[in-house]
């Protein structure tokens, strides 16, 4: 199955090194660097529709290999949609699931990291959680810690703020609201996170990040020097047209360096490579399933 309703984004750039040296020359400047390719993807997930949203995921997967990607990010609540009701909690799987298997299946096979969230069902618990996996199985997972006001009614808040390594770079994961308030995005960058993967499932217009209001994902790769790599779900208008997601990459500056194009329209995709210099930050690694 193919994305439909889409403006394909591919956009391969490389980011200069953070940091690093601007001469043209490698003898002229000694820095060793590292390098990740990512796809951030705008994708709709439609409630009641696992075996759809899986489809979608695998067709826009197999689009960032193709261009280059070594990591795909999705947005929030992929596989399950976001819906404030309480029946959500009837779709939430657990992480060694069906959905999960064939993910890990597909990463192995394209040879490429997924970023996908899911409503993760552990116990009599429900939480909206982001899996970070390749071919190899579960690298690790992290469970939304702030809810936004009403989601405390239909899920439950995780408590971690794991950092991961993937290809010598290390990598943390932020939720929608999480990165509302600087605590989450300080205890990764604590935690040794270079890039920060920023999934939310808000319908932001991108247009919203040239008018103020959301200045605050510039201060959390701001204050923190990090990379902030986000993606939202495109919106539908009460006419049950799809809008334009947001995608958007911010460098440790808080610039803003790429973001949807005004021509795009539905689901779309960025594909950028993050050069990062020297070795990467100490800290903790966890792969909470490697088999």
């Amino acid at each position: 199955m193919r994305p439909s309703r889409i403006v394909q984004i591919v956009v391969v750039l490389v980011a200069p090194i953070a940091g690093g040296c601007a001469a043209p020359s490698p003898r002229a400047c000694d820095v060793p660097s590292r390098s990740l390719t990512i796809a951030a993807v705008s994708m709709e997930s439609r409630l009641r529709d696992a075996a759809g949203n899986l489809a979608r995921v695998e067709a826009w997967t197999g689009l960032a290999a193709d261009g280059g990607a070594e990591l795909v990010l999705f947005p929030e609540a992929t596989l399950s949609g976001w819906w404030a009701s309480r029946e959500i909690r009837r779709w939430a799987e657990t992480i060694d699931g069906p959905s999960i298997r064939r993910l890990v299946e597909l990463a192995g096979r394209r040879n490429v990291a997924l970023a996908v969230g899911m409503s993760e069902r552990d116990g009599d618990r429900v939480y909206i959680s982001h899996v970070l996996l390749d071919g190899r199985g579960v690298i690790g997972v992290h469970r939304k810690t702030r809810l936004a006001p009403g989601e405390e009614k239909y899920w439950d808040p995780g408590d971690d703020a794991r950092v991961f390594d993937y290809r010598g770079v290390r990598l943390g994961i932020a939720i929608c609201y999480e990165s509302v308030h600087p605590e989450m995005c300080a205890r990764l960058r604590a935690g040794g996170a270079e890039i920060i993967l920023a999934p939310y499932a808000n319908g932001t217009d991108p247009d919203e990040l040239t008018t103020g209001k959301r200045d605050y994902v510039y201060a959390r790769a701001r204050e923190n020097g990090v990379w902030y790599v986000a993606c939202d779900a495109p919106p539908r208008d009460e006419h049950g047209r799809l809008g334009r997601g947001a995608v958007y990459f911010i460098d440790p500056s808080g610039a803003l360096l790429e973001r949807t194009a005004v021509s795009a329209a539905g689901e779309s995709m960025i594909i950028r490579t993050i050069r990062l210099p020297g070795a990467a930050r100490p800290g903790p690694t966890t792969r909470e399933n490697a088999s």
